[in-house]
């Protein structure tokens, strides 16, 4: 395997998005003065309406509007409001402090017949607590292998001073 090269960190300007302005972020918005904020809005504004323009070009102004309505729509699907805010939290803690050998679809069984709040039948249950057991191992699997590209990238760098704060030492009297 090649080494891999330790990765850089991102300039302190990044690139601007599409309407030329730098990406907000909260330390942006906190310093981000109201003429800074008005010009900004501005150049966001003239460049939808320019994408508008550009639309009503290639598909004629009822096509056009109607492909924005379109996008602008919210969603119709997702997460439904009868579940619970913390679904995925409870169902993994759930499936960590099972006995030894109980199967998943026991597990959604107990869970159903206390609540409806976490699926609405016993099978959602069970395919939600696989898919949430499978995505956390599939996480922790990238995790492990990000740590040792960084381990192995960073190999023959020499400590820094955070390095001397990692590791607690006991006092010597």
């Amino acid at each position: 395997m090649k080494m891999p090269t330790r990765p850089w960190y991102p300039p302190v300007n990044s690139k601007p998005d599409i309407f030329g302005c730098p990406y907000m972020t909260l330390m942006h918005r906190a310093i981000e003065s109201e003429a800074d904020r008005t010009k900004r809005v501005s150049k966001v504004e003239a460049g939808v309406k320019a994408a508008f323009k550009a639309t009503i070009h290639h598909l004629g102004e009822d096509e056009a509007r109607a492909l924005f309505t379109k996008v602008l729509r919210r969603p119709k699907r997702g997460q439904g409001k009868a579940l619970a805010e913390d679904r995925d939290a409870r169902l993994l803690r759930a499936f960590d402090t099972a006995a030894k050998g109980e199967s998943i679809a026991s597990i959604a069984r107990r869970l159903r017949a206390d609540s409806t709040e976490l699926g609405n039948t016993p099978g959602a249950i069970a395919a939600q607590i696989r898919k949430l057991v499978s995505d956390r191992t599939e996480r922790n699997y990238r995790a492990r292998i990000e740590a040792r590209r960084w381990r192995m990238a960073t190999r023959n760098e020499p400590p820094t001073l955070a390095a001397g704060f990692s590791a607690v030492r006991p006092r010597e009297k």
